[in-house]
């Protein structure tokens, strides 16, 4: 099959029975599949009971069990123009009250993991209603590519697809670019009669979690980089696909020092494509470098976006209210540069939410019909702009209290225990819930759980320098500059 003949071809994920909205059992069984995961040079024979995934493989699970109960099944969930029971991550909206039930579970997602997990499956869910919104244009460029796009939609959304997504190229020379060192970026390097073959690596979130990885680039491609420019989805459990992990932070007990880590260190890999066939019905875009580079910006990440400010409040709510109790149980609130730290912070929430609102209430419709979320080109600057100082000001708050604290097992030995609780208690609280609070602000600030979670608040989207510079270049400054020039009588 060509790429000019796919797109009237029967699109071979259709065959597959669709399973409806998963439980926390499916999404298990669904990651038992062969895929090649290595940590710490080891081959991982199961994910789901590898200690560096098992407790996140949980807390993943409860999430999708939360599709299935009475109090968040109509939240989270919509039955869909088939009659399929699908997420609404992967609803398409279609009015501004869409809009708000997109929200609406998301917020879901995002509380009931306290804002832990940047890469939810519901964000990266959103960017395939992202490429369904695109499928016109993507028809345009490549007869039967959009039809992928929205084939793909509606299969991830009838399967409940995990996805992950790999948009970032290693870090290698950036003084080369794709074209000098072929191997800096994903390329094609085959077509074949049933698709095509890539190389390449991509630094991927989620990856050994997930169902399947959604590939597009970010990087900045030139009209003679045309292999460079391409947007596919594969599952990973693909012959020939390797995911390497970094240290993972969540080979810790399961103990009160560790509330965060062994539950929600969501795995950060090296994904490496070695000579991977893509079929030609999971190809959305190919040989395209001018319009992949406008349209991912544009149009793809329209309502991941959206994703992406709702779980930075979750986080910043429970960092709120950690500070607060550390500085309540320590005796410190009432000091003034505590509620002029906090008043920063609750600032901060209420920037946030407020300008949420007001793109929700600006919200604009898409060429294909879909209610999007207002200007929202600022939103993500200013999250980079102050991830750093959000941390800085907790950890002023919460001082030393984080460091000189006791572990668990201090707390079963009796000698120590009629001590610490002496030592070790707050004001209104005992010794053992003063400890857990501590070790919770340690997980959020000081860990490398925290400080993973830091940098990746700061980076996932790109350089901080670019991201804040684009804010100014897409800024309207005609009112301004007009009003400069009445003064000047111009």
């Amino acid at each position: 099959m060509t790429p000019h003949s796919q797109s009237s071809a029967l699109h071979e994920d259709a065959r597959v029975a669709p399973s409806g909205i998963k439980d926390g059992r499916r999404y298990i069984e669904s990651l038992r599949d062969g895929r090649e995961v290595w940590v710490h040079g080891e081959k991982v024979a199961d994910v789901t009971k590898h200690p560096a995934f098992a407790g996140v493989v949980q807390t993943i699970a409860g999430l999708y069990d939360l599709q299935h109960q009475d109090a968040t099944r109509d939240v989270m969930t919509y039955v869909d123009d088939d009659g399929i029971r699908g997420s609404i991550s992967y609803m398409p909206p279609r009015s501004p009250e869409d809009l708000l039930r997109r929200r609406r579970n998301t917020e879901v997602w995002t509380e009931q993991s306290f804002g832990m997990f940047g890469r939810l499956p519901d964000f990266c869910a959103a960017m395939i209603v992202g490429f369904h919104d695109l499928h016109d244009e993507l028809n345009a460029l490549h007869a039967g590519f959009g039809d992928n796009a929205s084939n793909y939609l509606k299969f991830a959304r009838q399967n409940d697809l995990v996805l992950s997504h790999a948009l970032h190229d290693p870090h290698m020379d950036k003084t080369q670019r794709p074209k000098q060192d072929p191997d800096r970026c994903i390329r094609i390097v085959k077509e074949r009669d049933d698709g095509i073959v890539v190389r390449g690596a991509r630094f991927c979130t989620l990856g050994p979690l997930s169902n399947e990885v959604v590939v597009a680039p970010t990087y900045v491609l030139a009209e003679d980089e045309q292999d460079f420019a391409l947007w596919f989805a594969c599952s990973l459990d693909s012959p020939g696909l390797k995911q390497v992990c970094r240290d993972p932070i969540s080979l810790r007990p399961a103990t009160d020092d560790h509330p965060l880590s062994s539950k929600y260190d969501e795995q950060d890999v090296l994904l490496i494509f070695d000579d991977l066939l893509i079929p030609w019905e999971r190809v959305f875009l190919m040989r395209k470098p001018k319009e992949a580079n406008v349209l991912f910006r544009s149009r793809v990440m329209s309502w991941a976006g959206y994703a992406s400010v709702l779980q930075l409040l979750a986080r910043l709510e429970l960092l709120i209210g950690t500070a607060h109790l550390i500085a309540e149980t320590g005796g410190i609130a009432n000091r003034p540069f505590v509620g002029l730290e906090m008043g920063e912070l609750a600032s901060y929430a209420g920037m946030f939410k407020g300008l949420l609102r007001a793109a929700e209430v600006d919200c604009k419709i898409s060429p294909a019909g879909h209610y999007g979320l207002g200007d929202t080109s600022h939103l993500r600057p200013l999250i980079t702009m102050t991830s750093e100082r959000i941390i800085n000001i907790f950890e002023h708050v919460a001082t030393s209290s984080t460091v000189f604290t006791p572990t668990a097992e201090d707390f079963d030995v009796p000698e120590l225990r009629k001590l610490l609780d002496v030592y070790g208690r707050g004001k209104g609280v005992d010794a053992h819930y003063r400890y857990k609070l501590c070790r919770l602000a340690w997980e959020l600030s000081s860990s490398s759980f925290g400080g993973r979670q830091q940098l990746y608040e700061r980076l996932h989207s790109g350089s901080p320098e670019v991201l804040i510079s684009n804010a100014y270049q897409r800024y309207d400054k005609t009112k301004g500059i007009a009003m400069v020039n009445r003064i000047l009588g111009q």
